[in-house]
């Protein structure tokens, strides 16, 4: 097993020639074989004995093979690769011209790569959670998204990083418009948020989302930083794609399913 206290970043290979991951779930097993990793995963009850194999072992894993032996694997948290589609503690009523901030706990995937360099060989990328698939929006201008079961909450809930492959997200809803904002589930896009680590905890960048009425679409702005609650933070993943301001979306529904 590796001697990192941290599961992210760089991990070098025990002497058994060996890696071990686990958070609430899931469990990842990296045996190094000359210039071969083999990987296996297990979801479910992570608690108590390491992975069971089958009664051929090696049959158990996934293979890959290199040209030289690796070393190490670089361990980076990415966000889930489709918008997710996220409901508040309670339904939200907007008054025309007012903010509220609301904290969202978001599942990870879990980027692995071969070498010490950050642009090393591409692994595998393995979801932390499995989700369900649902679809916001219309038929003609709907988004194929993930449900979550975490809801969004005023008050900044506590997350260990190592223990749950998990980031925390910071969302300020502004309402421009001169309408109430009604509101009981929305479509959060992350593709455009660094990942930020602070202590044991993980961190998206914040987003900023503005409501402009009921017959017009919404417009997000993508943080460059990390939410001050966030102290300290380190950026230990870049955005899928560059942060952007002003990015024009379909973000809300409200009751009746009412889509703005």
């Amino acid at each position: 097993m590796s001697s990192d206290t941290s599961h992210w970043g760089l991990l070098k290979f025990s002497e058994q020639k060996e890696i071990r991951l686990e958070w609430n779930g899931l469990r990842i097993r990296i045996l190094k074989r000359e210039s071969d990793l083999l990987l296996v995963e297990h979801r479910g009850d992570t608690r108590g004995g390491g992975i069971q194999l089958g009664a051929d072992p090696e049959s158990d894993f996934r293979r890959y093979a290199f040209e030289d032996p690796v070393e190490a694997i670089r361990v980076q948290p990415r966000t889930p690769n489709r918008p997710l589609v996220v409901q508040p503690l309670h339904p939200l009523r907007l008054a025309p011209k007012a903010k509220v901030d609301f904290y969202v706990s978001i599942p990870l995937d879990i980027q692995l790569s071969a070498g010490e360099k950050k642009s090393g060989e591409a692994i595998e990328r393995i979801r932390g959670e499995i989700l369900s698939d649902t679809w916001f929006g219309d038929l003609a201008g709907g988004v194929l998204c993930y449900a979550i079961k975490s809801r969004a909450r005023r008050e900044c809930p506590v997350i260990d990083s190592e223990i749950t492959a998990r980031a925390l997200c910071k969302i300020e809803i502004h309402n421009q418009s001169t309408e109430q904002l009604h509101c009981s589930k929305f479509c959060l896009r992350l593709d455009h948020c660094h990942l930020w680590q602070s202590g044991s905890s993980l961190w998206t960048s914040p987003v900023h989302i503005r409501f402009n009425g009921n017959d017009q679409l919404s417009a997000i702005d993508y943080g460059e930083k990390a939410p001050s609650e966030a102290k300290d933070a380190k950026k230990i993943a870049e955005a899928t794609e560059a942060p952007l301001r002003g990015l024009i979306r379909r973000t809300f529904a409200g009751l009746g399913n009412s889509l703005t």
